[in-house]
């Protein structure tokens, strides 16, 4: 949002962001991080945020008005009829396979799952046009009744993620920026470290992050060896970057579970962006964005002993590597920047406007 809102305002349109805050507070440091010319509207909860809309649409004209979750899309209908606009829908992930993956609803007929694939359906309805991040996602779409759907990956600010100085340290470091949920397989990274460590001695895990596995994933932890797994907790964005800057090696480990995949790994694309290889597994999204051989390696699913043999055959051969950083970056660059990743969602715009309207104009995510 942060990216879109920024090059939306490059471009010379106005962006405003309204966003819940689940009941939490507003931290300083996300007040800082408002880009330049974009107006960001805090609402306490989902309520709220229905209550916010519903007063700036009767206030301000928008052109366009652009949703990034399906709870959010249940307001879909009202900003239509406020506003006249178009109204644009971001489809990340199928949401019911995600939260039965989350909750443990493991029968395709439970009650829940049911009743969040039913409200999928109604309100993947309402938007004018769709952007899936992912093949899958344009499948998934099309499966939920989604006819006007395009396919345009996520993208990275390689002006902020860029690589440091330079990698430093007698130890090789695995980087793994996931939060801990079910189909992040954080478990796997975990059990690859033990074989890693015996290839290449001091090597260690760095795992950022929370979520509902963090005290199973702790405990598994304890299993791996004395210092070589270590939880960060959630950093910013800044010292995330720092991270990746010196990090050898990035891990994403996901697995399908409830029928759910990683879409276009944001971490992976930042990683590769700051010239850092990503090991990951071979399933949804990341196949897309992942060269497996020059920007990393693809390997199985649900392997830890295919991670842990990716990374050490990574980690011990330094030419491999500094091909692989050099060759990262430049991938990034080149197929998934901002500047063009913005430039095809205001194109989505225009095509989801009445008579594919041009120029300025205002948009609302």
């Amino acid at each position: 949002m942060r990216d879109l809102a920024e090059s939306l305002a490059a471009m010379g349109h106005e962006a405003w962001v309204l966003t819940s805050r689940r009941g939490q507070p507003v931290n300083p440091e996300e007040r800082s991080a408002v880009p330049h010319a974009t107006r960001v509207v805090y609402a306490p909860t989902f309520r709220g945020m229905a209550a916010r809309i519903g007063r700036l649409l009767r206030t301000v004209r928008f052109d366009v008005v652009h949703f990034h979750s399906f709870n959010a899309l249940a307001l879909a209908p009202w900003s239509r009829q406020a506003a006249g606009g178009a109204t644009v829908f971001t489809l990340h992930s199928d949401s019911a396979n995600y939260l039965a993956s989350v909750r443990g609803w493991t029968s395709r007929y439970h009650p829940a799952y049911r009743a969040v694939l039913l409200y999928e359906r109604i309100a993947a309805r309402f938007p004018d046009m769709t952007i899936a991040v992912s093949n899958r996602m344009v499948d998934y779409a099309r499966s939920i009744g989604i006819d006007r759907v395009v396919r345009i990956p996520n993208a990275v600010d390689t002006e902020f993620w860029r690589p440091g100085p330079g990698r430093g340290g007698n130890g090789r470091t695995i980087l793994v920026p996931r939060m801990h949920v079910p189909k992040n397989g954080i478990e796997f990274a975990i059990d690859a470290i033990r074989n890693v460590r015996a290839a290449v001695p001091g090597a260690t895990l760095l795992i950022t992050g929370d979520g509902p596995l963090r005290g199973a994933l702790e405990q598994r932890a304890a299993g791996a060896g004395k210092d070589a797994v270590h939880f960060l907790g959630m950093v910013s964005r800044e010292e995330m970057r720092r991270l990746y800057q010196t990090s050898d090696l990035v891990m994403i480990p996901s697995i399908t579970t409830a029928g759910t995949q990683e879409n276009t790994s944001i971490a992976a694309l930042e990683a590769m962006a700051c010239s850092t290889p990503v090991v990951a597994t071979g399933i949804g999204g990341l196949l897309e964005i992942i060269d497996s051989g020059r920007t990393g390696l693809l390997v199985p699913e649900q392997d830890a002993s295919a991670l842990a043999d990716a990374a050490i055959g990574i980690l011990q051969d330094d030419a491999a590597l500094r091909a692989m950083q050099s060759q990262s970056r430049d991938h990034v660059v080149r197929d998934f920047s901002v500047t063009d990743w913005a430039e095809k969602v205001v194109d989505v715009y225009r095509r989801a406007l009445p008579n594919g309207e041009e120029g300025a104009g205002r948009a609302s995510g």
